[in-house]
């Protein structure tokens, strides 16, 4: 066969066009992502009408060989069945870039990035910018989209060079289920838990990009002027169940205000509390141990200690004076020599418990006192510590008094008008004090008792200056009050008490700080709080859990979370939110009398394991933060509710709790929970009760409110101001100090000088 001129051009033609075909138009396709913004891809097979989610265009196409839709994604499973949480489907580079077809790669818009742009960028402080956009190609990045030359950077071209300086060197660049996971362990599992991105910045740096130093915390000085500020208290506890057995060496794990942790060195203990024989107790040797940590990141701590029993071991108390606002707790850390515990026993067991007695603050919810009145809280109880009959019942406690007696009715009157409405409605406040009670009624078919209500009152108390070993840092405590008319001479009762003392000769003098919160008791049903029960109908069922001391999980009766159960909680719970979490020798149940169950009190007014006033935790009055709410699933001995009943008299191992609903809270406590009655039966004589298979605690929701709230521990001591380059304050004129927290006349500025003097002259 013989080619023709003409045949062979048009030949070579024919393979020219063809090898221009596949190289300039085969299509790639890039890669599919999440996509961050679902978008209906409109008329893609030219039919002049948008086809539904279910209608299938462009079968065998190169992007789509196996068909897509014009409307939303599709939103059936393979049997047919509609399907939930269907947004942010596949798409190609997520909805968020160009594809390169000529490579089959994705140009990313800017602020996303990722083979498939499935991520959003971590910011940085660094000035990047998009291909062609800047003269400086070898800092291109995803980060900033500018327009250079009037022309667009972004083309539909990948990008060959990684973005730089994430989080500005300063920091990590996490995904948000990351990030969650470092916040005490919590949880993220929605759509974009591996697409949002965010900086965990170093410790020392603040800010989205990481790129902002922080400077040093301090107490406002005007703040001390009017009250005491609350730091950290923390209780350690280590003990033999033998005398003279324990030995070894231990370390402690300290978190600055920054979250830096720091690990002191090894820490000699002994059963009698002396670690360099008649020279040296446990607690020097902690205090060396925390002086010696680097950059002086503890400088100054009190530490006080007592022996356990029969030199089994010490149990201490830090007072961390140079280190205000909230921190971590601290840990205990027994394994120096890998997994092999340095704290040892020659004989019997060992326990190591760790709680915080007093919960350091940065911010005052209470920043209101209440002007013209001082108070004293008592126990209500005898000479010899036994409780008051008829006035003592669960979160009935003791009584506010005067400082030398029974408050005054000019007292009364101030007190009331201080304490104002506790329930978010004025509409109900009573008596010229415009105030409320904060007490419910209850009735057990025979007789009617006030008990603490829907919303009592919190208040906190500090001693006055004139009190011994008074300071600045004088710790005040938390209190829930409430108004019980019928215990005269005694009817402001306090549900938790901060000391023994029975009589106005052994208390502290205090002042009274208020709060615009509110406190609610928290309560599960169809009801929106707790109810009156004056009738002797079934009593409102109360949210209560259980926890062992030293730990911060409480086991509640229901599932107090938002996301699960908000509706059948009076108040649900989420992360962030503050609760109050007392000891008040709450009842188990039954009071004994009147109606049978369900007509009974819950609770009851007997109250549980607290023989006298020596009884209860005296340092129970402090707000705790929630960091995590969850259900785990049953294990073999949970109980599936509250209303499950076994009979255990045959079998005491068929005891069975409700165990799977859970809050954990920023600090242990210094207490144990109690559980219930011991059984799950209802046999003759043995009623069942609400909490054979639960706690007893009742639980408070605190809510914070804007006014009489302020933050007196923070940056500059809020006297400076903080260079965010140099990390250093600049204080405000009459401040000095590195953190602005001292006042001093030297430190005046020329200008109020030269004021001063000026009206010093006049």
């Amino acid at each position: 066969m013989q080619f023709s001129f003409f045949n062979v051009i048009m030949l070579t033609i024919s393979f020219v066009l063809f090898f221009f075909f596949i190289f300039f138009f085969v299509l790639g396709t890039c890669p599919f992502g999440r996509a961050h913004v679902d978008t209906p891809k409109g008329d893609l097979d030219a039919s002049l009408s948008v086809g539904g989610y279910n209608e299938l265009v462009l079968e065998g196409s190169t992007v789509y060989p196996y068909g897509t839709t014009e409307g939303y994604p599709l939103m059936e499973d393979t049997a047919g069945n509609l399907i939930d949480n269907t947004a942010h489907d596949y798409m190609e580079c997520s909805n968020k870039g160009l594809c390169d077809r000529t490579k089959g790669e994705c140009e990313c818009l800017p602020g996303y990035d990722g083979a498939a742009c499935q991520r959003a960028s971590c910011p940085s402080k660094a000035n990047s910018n998009t291909p062609g956009s800047g003269p400086t190609s070898s800092t291109t990045s995803n980060i900033a989209f500018k327009i250079f030359n009037g022309k667009s950077a972004f083309n539909g071209r990948s990008l060959t060079t990684p973005q730089v300086d994430q989080c500005s060197g300063h920091g990590t660049c996490m995904t948000i289920e990351q990030l969650a996971f470092l916040d005490y362990g919590n949880s993220y599992d929605l759509w974009d838990k591996q697409s949002t991105m965010g900086c965990k910045c170093d410790p020392g740096y603040t800010g989205p990009d990481c790129s902002e130093r922080t400077c040093v915390h301090g107490i406002d000085p005007l703040y001390t002027d009017d009250t005491s500020a609350r730091v950290t208290h923390t209780t350690v506890r280590i003990e033999s169940s033998d005398a003279d057995a324990l030995s070894g060496e231990y370390a402690i794990r300290f978190w600055d205000a920054s979250g830096e942790d720091y690990i002191t060195k090894g820490i000699p203990v002994t059963g009698n509390g002396i670690v360099d024989g008649v020279a040296k107790t446990h607690c020097d040797a902690v205090r060396e141990a925390f002086v010696e940590l680097p950059n002086r990141v503890v400088p100054a701590i009190e530490c006080s200690q007592d022996v356990i029993d029969t030199d089994r071991g010490v149990e201490y108390t830090l007072k961390f004076i140079g280190n205000p606002g909230k921190l971590r707790q601290l840990e205990i850390d027994e394994f120096l020599d890998g997994s092999r515990t340095t704290v040892v026993v020659s004989s019997g067991t060992l326990s190591v418990g760790v709680h915080t007695k007093v919960v350091g603050e940065s911010v005052d919810y209470f920043a209101q006192r209440c002007e013209g009145i001082t108070v004293k809280v008592l126990a209500d109880t005898a000479s010899d510590d036994t409780w008051t009959p008829g006035n003592v019942r669960p979160g009935s406690l003791g009584y506010l008094s005067g400082p030398e007696g029974p408050l005054t009715a000019a007292e009364i009157k101030i007190l009331k008008k201080c304490l104002g409405d506790s329930d978010w409605d004025p509409e109900n406040n009573v008596e010229v004090a415009d105030w409320d009670y904060g007490v419910v009624v209850e009735n057990d078919g025979v007789d009617s008792y006030n008990m603490i209500g829907a919303h009592p009152h919190a208040i906190k108390v500090v001693p006055v200056e004139t009190e011994f070993d008074y300071s600045t840092q004088t710790p005040g405590s938390y209190h829930l009050v409430w108004y019980d008319e019928d215990a005269t001479g005694k009817e402001f009762r306090v549900a938790n008490l901060n000391s023994d003392a029975n009589d106005v000769s052994e208390a502290y003098e205090m002042y009274v700080y208020t709060t615009k919160g509110t406190v609610q008791q928290m309560g599960y049903g169809s009801e929106s709080k707790i109810a009156d029960n004056s009738i002797g109908g079934a009593s409102s069922t109360r949210i209560v859990g259980y926890f062992d001391k030293d730990t911060n999980r409480i086991y509640t009766n229901y599932d107090t979370s938002c996301q699960n159960n908000a509706d059948n909680n009076h108040v649900c719970v989420e992360k962030g939110d503050k609760l109050f979490v007392i000891d008040s020798c709450w009842g188990r149940g039954e009071l004994g009398v009147g109606s049978p169950s369900p007509n009974s009190i819950f609770g009851g007014t007997d109250l549980y394991a607290c023989a006298d006033s020596t009884i209860p935790n005296k340092d129970s009055g402090n707000i705790y933060t929630v960091t995590k709410v969850y259900t785990i699933a049953p294990g073999s001995n949970s109980a599936a509710s509250p209303a499950d009943t076994i009979d255990i008299t045959s079998d005491i191992t068929l005891k069975r709790i409700v165990d799977t609903h859970i809050i954990e809270v920023d600090a242990s406590f210094g207490w144990q929970g109690l559980q219930g009655d011991p059984e799950n039966s209802n046999t003759s004589g043995d009623d069942t009760t609400w909490s054979d298979n639960t706690g007893v605690v009742i639980l408070f929701h605190f809510t914070p409110h804007k006014e009489g709230t302020y933050e007196y521990v923070s940056e500059c001591s809020n006297r400076g101001i903080c260079d965010r380059d140099s990390a250093l304050c600049k204080c405000f004129s009459g401040y000095t100090s590195h953190d602005c927290s001292v006042q001093n006349i030297l430190a005046l500025s020329d200008a109020d000088k030269a004021a001063m003097n000026k009206k010093t002259s006049s």
